[in-house]
């Protein structure tokens, strides 16, 4: 819908068959390398893991949790997202599978850690949060927020922390996750106001032909839905909003405020070890690079996508996204 490049959420070689050669079923051997740490299980981290291991490489994943999944195993859980589940699922069976997996859970790596523990290559796939301070299109700097006001992000909801009354909830993210957790406090018995600077609700879902059904869905349930207005403050009682075209005031009462707004990596990890790239040659490290979210929150399509770019460049030729074009009639490429 976008004409742009595509992903799929479970398949990461969608439309790379041809351009990249990648084929969905099977992968080249290993390189010279031989050991991999993977640092996170969520999308991009497993699936990294399930294509380094079919390649041969001896592959250890530190999940700082108690689960796999990352962001999928939160989001699945939500109205209407459990079908997403099968992004962990599968690859928690596929590396069920694998003699040259090992997965160690409740271990949070230090940059320290890292150096110390003598991988050759580091995929260090941390994930994001949801930012608290408003900023995303319409807030380049953090909104102005009054301490007194209860303000949530979709990772506190996420978590179990649910507000109740009357709740205003600002989506400047557009996507799937206002609508979803608008929806989600509305059954949980909360009075809720969307607010979007968009004329749609869930803006983007145009695109994947679902936003009508969003908006249907959340009007049943008595989501009051207010377009065109953005929130440029969170006051002790409420909101203050403005249009997005004429930038008329207006306040809007609140027991609580939800900003689905933007994310930021969480790449604390990945900063430290950059700094220290003095050392890794001298703890026998040959590469680490950052990957999915940890380096540009984005769909969940995306870091799986990333993580399997991972495992199939790895001790490969670097040639980039500067791929030749290639011609499916092989008579036009002569001469």
């Amino acid at each position: 819908m976008t004409m742009s490049i595509s992903r799929c959420t479970q398949n990461p070689t969608f439309m790379e068959e041809w351009r990249k050669g990648w084929h969905p079923e099977r992968i080249q051997a290993k390189g010279d390398s031989d050991s991999v740490l993977i640092v996170g299980a969520g999308p991009a981290g497993l699936e990294a893991a399930r294509a380094l291991g079919l390649r041969g490489y001896r592959v250890a994943i530190a999940e700082a949790g108690t689960e796999l999944g990352g962001r999928v195993a939160r989001e699945c859980r939500l109205p209407g997202l459990s079908a997403w589940g099968r992004v962990r699922d599968y690859r928690q069976y596929q590396l069920s599978q694998m003699s040259n997996v090992d997965i160690y859970f409740e271990s949070r790596l230090s940059a320290e850690d890292v150096l110390g523990f003598g991988f050759q290559n580091i995929a260090l796939a941390t994930g994001s949060t949801w930012r608290r301070d408003g900023v995303a299109r319409a807030h380049v700097v953090p909104m102005p927020i009054n301490p007194a006001m209860p303000v949530y992000t979709p990772d506190d909801l996420m978590a179990g922390s649910m507000p109740t009354g009357n709740v205003v909830l600002f989506d400047d993210d557009h996507y799937y996750m206002g609508g979803v957790l608008a929806e989600l406090m509305a059954r949980n018995g909360a009075r809720v106001t969307l607010v979007t600077p968009s004329a749609y609700v869930s803006d983007w879902t145009r695109n994947t032909l679902e936003q009508g059904a969003i908006h249907r869905r959340l009007a049943g349930l008595g989501v009051e839905i207010v377009l065109n207005r953005t929130v440029t403050r969170v006051m002790p009682r409420g909101v203050a909003t403005a249009c997005a075209y004429t930038g008329a005031q207006r306040d809007i009462a609140a027991d609580a405020v939800v900003l689905v707004t933007s994310r930021q990596q969480d790449d604390e990890v990945w900063r430290a070890l950059k700094g220290r790239g003095g050392e890794w040659a001298d703890n026998g490290i040959r590469s680490i690079k950052i990957i999915g979210d940890a380096e540009a929150p984005g769909p969940i399509a995306w870091a799986t996508y990333a993580g399997h770019r991972f495992a199939r460049e790895l001790d490969e030729q670097n040639i980039g996204d500067a791929l030749p074009f290639r011609r499916e009639v092989t008579a036009l490429a002569a001469g």
